[in-house]
């Protein structure tokens, strides 16, 4: 699963060729996860915002390029 940006406290990742919706999985440092759904920036799982603020942020701001 590569690596598409790095964060102080989490990794964006994106399977290639994982099921449908696109999305990308935000890994935090102590391995805890979620899934952001690309298009509609739906957040499934449970972590706090403050845990995955850059991330979406970045994810909303590449939307185009993911």
């Amino acid at each position: 699963m590569p690596t598409l940006h790095g964060f102080s406290e989490s990794r964006v990742l994106m399977y290639l060729g994982d099921h449908p919706p696109p999305h990308v999985h935000v890994v935090l440092r102590d391995g805890r996860d979620c899934i952001f759904e690309i298009e509609s920036l739906l957040v499934i799982g449970k972590l706090a915002g403050r845990e995955i603020r850059d991330a979406l942020n970045w994810i909303e701001d590449e939307k185009t390029f993911l």
